[in-house]
């Protein structure tokens, strides 16, 4: 019977002799290094050498090398990085759900980044920032993102531009269409609506009996707006798109072609 208590590990003489048995996989320089043998190995006396796997240094090579034979190095680096841009956004629900508009548009920086970088048989297979000196500050850009409901704000402009052809009509349809299109708010319709008031009092067939500017935003000369339709002439939908878009290319909004207005008496 055996004695509990009395049974002990085996002694220096009773552990394997071999102790060169090869791991599965282990990790040498942040690489990946797979050991040949396995199973088989462990079982047999045979000293087999370690390889260092290509896939593991993220080289398309199928070659394996002698962890003994490669070139292990560090090296410090200096790169001339591009800084991505913040972006800082504002919710607005009379403009549709996915529809982003850019107040300000934003700029890429570029700083000088100094990394430490080690490599394994010529690859680099890890780096280190250790420094980076900022040339160029990145520039932050301003968009507003829609979150309103698409159908029924297409329902309400297709509604609102049913009714353009009287001053107060125009002016409903254009007071959508630029929340909608632009991000102008109603500020910014308080000064087109005083533009072009003293433009064309908000008539889409005023014409100027001296330079032949013509409509509510008085293009000149009036086939400009062809751009936006062939029904330039009649149709103050058009009138009012094509002068939101003249406004937003050349002056930004319509307070800072108002403020161009009041200095020259034209815009």
């Amino acid at each position: 019977m055996t004695k509990r208590g009395r049974h002990r590990a085996p002694g220096r003489h009773a552990r394997p002799k071999n102790r060169n048995v090869p791991l599965r996989s282990a990790i040498v320089a942040g690489a990946a290094v797979l050991l040949t043998g396995g199973i088989t190995a462990a079982n047999s006396s045979e000293k087999i050498p370690p390889y260092i796997d290509a896939v593991a240094l993220a080289s398309d090579s199928p070659e394996t090398y002698d962890v003994r034979n490669l070139n292990l190095s560090t090296s410090v680096i200096t790169e001339k990085v591009k800084l991505d841009y913040p972006t800082a956004a504002t919710e607005d629900a009379k403009i549709a759900d996915g529809k982003v508009i850019v107040k300000k548009s934003g700029k890429a920086g570029t700083a000088n980044i100094t990394y430490q970088v080690k490599f394994i048989a010529g690859v680099e297979v890890a780096r280190i920032e250790i420094s980076r000196v900022v040339t160029k500050e990145p520039v932050e850009e301003f968009v507003i993102r829609g979150t309103g409901a698409p159908a029924e704000i297409a329902k309400a402009l297709a509604a609102a531009e049913a009714n353009t052809g009287t001053k107060a009509g125009n002016k409903e349809y254009a007071k959508l269409f630029i929340s909608q299109g632009y991000g102008w708010g109603d500020k910014e319709f308080a000064c087109l609506e005083t533009l072009w008031f003293r433009e064309s009092n908000w008539n889409h067939k005023a014409k100027n009996p001296v330079t032949g500017a013509y409509g509510i935003p008085q293009s000149l000369p009036g086939n400009k707006m062809a751009t936006f339709g062939d029904d330039w002439k009649s149709n103050p939908a058009t009138q009012i798109k094509w002068g939101a878009n003249y406004i937003e290319d050349r002056y930004n909004t319509p307070c800072e072609a108002l403020d161009f207005f009041y200095a020259r008496n034209w815009y």
